[in-house]
């Protein structure tokens, strides 16, 4: 990161309003309003499947400037952890935050004993934290197509190959 350090830490309860915040503005771009993105964080929320260590911010003199969390979904009746969405503020993307909040993250969820986390983006981008296309590791998400290079798998230390099959993310689930 250029500048200075943005300290990463778990999210609190009166974190809410800061990282909605800072959802939007990183995803109101251009045709984008946003809302999307915001309806999966205030989904994820409310579920019981939010992971609470796993959902991290970044901050910068007090105030957030990133967000990144993890939830329970589903695959082939297991609970599959995934990431949604990663969220830095305009004014600070570029500077090695969102970095520093996935290298965090994986490390925090390797730590954890996940054996896996799933996220759905650029491959470009995500690559760089080790995460790979999942499809030929036999995990498909159905709304991004069989063979998307857009949904990624990362292995962690307690990974299986053998869990396979198609994810659900939390909010997609009943």
């Amino acid at each position: 990161m250029s500048g200075a350090e943005s300290p990463v830490r778990r999210a609190r309860r009166e974190d809410r309003d800061e990282i909605l915040s800072v959802v939007e503005a990183a995803f109101a771009t251009g045709e984008n309003d946003a809302s999307e993105e915001l309806a999966i964080v205030r989904a994820t929320w409310e579920s019981r499947a939010l992971l609470g260590d796993l959902e991290l911010v970044a901050t910068l003199e007090g105030a957030v400037v990133g967000h990144v969390l993890v939830a329970m979904g589903s695959m082939a009746g297991a609970a599959v952890p995934g990431v949604a969405p990663l969220s830095v503020a305009p004014g600070h993307q570029g500077r090695g935050i969102g970095s520093a909040l996935m290298r965090a993250l994986v490390e925090r969820a390797d730590a954890a004993g996940l054996p896996m986390l799933v996220v759905l983006g650029s491959p470009a981008y995500y690559s760089r934290f080790g995460f790979e296309p999942a499809a030929p590791l036999g995990v498909v998400y159905p709304p991004a197509g069989p063979a998307s290079p857009y949904f990624q798998l990362r292995q962690l230390g307690a990974y299986d190959p053998a869990r396979r099959g198609e994810d659900a993310y939390c909010w997609e689930t009943p």
